[in-house]
């Protein structure tokens, strides 16, 4: 492909297993034989490298930011997978990187050769981070709160006509909970993915290892494999000049919503 398929794994909220969506996405796009880049950009609570076992790191996104080091002296290869990990670094001085900066930094990703760049951002948003991506990925519970901010978070996203789609993690199926049919009137558009609670996540999380390598068949493993499948799909659509995004159904029937 031209250039890179980047998705900005985003939430309004902290809890919701935003980066636990992010680093499962990555790894599996990898297994599928993609080339893939994971970029920990949550510079408030930079936390992939401990999913990935990788705490030993101490240099990534930030000293790129900075201007301190360039991407590929920085990237760190997983030595189980070889998927590529732009880390977070975690420090008492507080960092938030400048709206030249990002701009540089996107501009610096759109000339790798990967195809796919997965970008674990932190709650909220900004419009400084919306620059040139190819998809928003909206992740939320099954509760009022979040769905609330999962709207407003689409709200915005059309407001810089940025395509988005929305997936609902840490499912229980209890009667309190919103179901897809009221999240999916309140959001517009299908739910494109719905991931179980499962013990599998917090014990992966634990062990440093994704939950996608520590138990494949486990309820979310298999979630998150059928819902990165679909990437395939969207980025052919891309590179075919059709808009991708939308819905389950409407990514296996080749129908894609524009936005």
């Amino acid at each position: 492909m031209a250039q890179p398929y980047i998705v900005r794994v985003s939430s309004q909220k902290g809890g919701v297993g935003k980066t636990t969506i992010s680093v499962n996405l990555a790894i599996i796009l990898k297994q599928l034989g993609y080339s893939v880049l994971l970029v920990d950009a949550d510079y408030i609570n930079p936390v992939v490298a401990m999913h990935l076992g990788l705490e030993e790191v101490s240099s990534g996104f930030r000293a790129v930011m900075k201007g301190r080091a360039r991407l590929q002296n920085v990237t760190t290869i997983h030595p189980s997978t070889g998927l590529h990990i732009l880390c977070g670094e975690i420090s008492q001085k507080q960092f938030e990187p400048s709206y030249e900066s990002i701009v540089r930094f996107t501009r610096m990703l759109e000339k790798t050769k990967y195809d796919f760049i997965v970008i674990d951002t932190p709650p909220g948003f900004s419009k400084e981070v919306f620059v040139d991506i190819s998809e928003a990925l909206i992740v939320m519970t099954p509760d009022m709160q979040a769905t609330t901010s999962a709207i407003r978070s689409s709200q915005v996203f059309d407001k810089y006509h940025i395509r988005h789609s929305l997936v609902v993690n840490r499912v229980r199926s209890r009667a309190f909970e919103l179901s897809p049919r009221e999240i999916e009137s309140a959001y517009g558009s299908r739910v494109d993915a719905m991931f179980p609670e499962d013990d599998v996540v917090p014990m992966s999380i634990a062990a440093h290892i994704p939950a996608f390598l520590y138990r494949k068949r486990s309820p979310f493993s298999k979630a998150m494999l059928d819902f990165s499948r679909l990437y395939s799909a969207r980025t052919e659509q891309k590179e075919s000049g059709l808009p991708a995004g939308g819905g389950f159904v409407a990514w296996l029937l080749g129908l894609f919503r524009r936005r």
